[in-house]
């Protein structure tokens, strides 16, 4: 067995990371068209640590998601997740295929123009168990604004237990009035933390719902709505008639 001296130790970190960064600079450099010479490219970038199947399956599967404008970044780290946990090949090829038809799926539901975190959001959400008609239903209610933190509050509601035609509703409800991406991560991590502590999923949401909703009152279009209401103006002061002299 070899031992590494301290400065042999920083080298190999050093070699590591520059091995990592050179895979991710041939992600970011790589012609948008597939080739056999591009595939044998993907397949040197996925590791000598794959066997030659499952290099050969990863490069084709990275390869056609960048065809079809998918980003590819998610599908390398799901290639060095398989990695560090010793998984088998098998094991990393369908999960490379299975991460790839997700964001496929993310790319269908919310359109061809969504950035690339939206993508990988939604593809987080539909392994979550959400579908892709409540990426649709919240794509339609953001009205051009970025979706990635309704979907990461989507994705974590459902998770945790909440029906997602339930999230879906609350979320655009919260979207209605102006809430912020901090609200909405607020609401998946209280439901988050109130499940862990024994109560029920739909129970909590419900309860934190209500609670953002209080802290929206004095911005939202509730109180927009409330200001706007006609008004009866009150009847005017009448003083007592004078009194008549003897």
């Amino acid at each position: 067995m070899i031992s590494l001296t301290p400065r042999g130790l920083l080298a190999s970190a050093l070699n590591r990371r520059r091995t990592l960064f050179r895979v991710v600079l041939l992600v970011l450099t790589v012609s948008p068209r597939g080739s056999g010479g591009q595939q044998v490219t993907y397949a040197a970038s996925v590791g000598p640590e794959l066997d030659s199947v499952t290099q050969s399956v990863v490069a084709r599967e990275i390869a056609l998601a960048r065809d079809r404008s998918i980003p590819v970044e998610p599908l390398f780290a799901k290639v060095r997740e398989g990695r560090l946990k010793s998984a088998k090949g098998t094991q990393i090829r369908m999960a490379v295929a299975r991460l790839a038809a997700r964001l496929d799926s993310a790319r269908a539901a919310l359109g061809p123009a969504s950035t690339a975190e939206e993508l990988i959001a939604g593809a987080d959400a539909l392994n979550a168990g959400a579908g892709t008609l409540s990426l649709r239903e919240l794509r339609a209610a953001t009205n051009g604004r970025t979706i990635t933190a309704p979907i990461g509050t989507l994705a974590q509601l459902v998770a945790t237990g909440v029906q997602p035609h339930r999230a879906v509703q609350m979320i655009v409800e919260l979207l209605r009035h102006n809430a912020s991406p901090t609200q909405l991560a607020a609401l998946g991590n209280l439901v988050e933390g109130d499940v862990s502590s024994g109560l029920r999923p739909e129970e909590s949401a419900t309860i934190r719902m209500r609670g953002i909703e209080g802290t929206l009152g004095s911005t939202g279009d509730k109180i927009t709505t409330a200001a706007t209401q006609p008004t009866t103006p009150p009847p005017p002061a009448t003083s007592p008639p004078p009194r008549r002299k003897p």
